[in-house]
């Protein structure tokens, strides 16, 4: 409500910011489109998250709550391991379902 009203009221905003940081920084550092940016994913299902994923996608853990086939789930996640292939994202939705799972109980 408070940034509606300073919006409303013809508060500068980001214009203001902006003049500021233009003291410090060079304008083509920030003056520039908004891009996204890239979270390692892959390595850290490599790396520091993969045991918390070897947990969530056990073989038998998946069969028991019987919401994905266990197959096809272990197999890439093995060659996503091996760095055969890069199954990141699709890991990764299985991995936020299977730990909204446990927190529901």
């Amino acid at each position: 409500m408070v940034a509606a009203r300073i919006q409303i009221s013809g508060w500068p905003g980001k214009r203001l910011l902006r003049q500021i940081l233009a003291r410090h920084v060079p304008p083509p550092l920030f003056e520039r489109p908004k891009r996204g940016f890239g979270v390692p994913i892959g390595e850290w299902l490599r790396g520091s998250l993969g045991p918390w994923a070897e947990a969530l996608l056990a073989e038998d853990r998946l069969r028991t709550e019987g919401f994905f086939r266990p197959g096809p789930i272990r197999q890439k996640w093995l060659e996503h391991q091996s760095g055969r292939y890069n199954w990141q994202y699709l890991l990764w939705d299985v991995l936020m379902f299977q730990s909204w799972l446990e927190a529901q109980r």
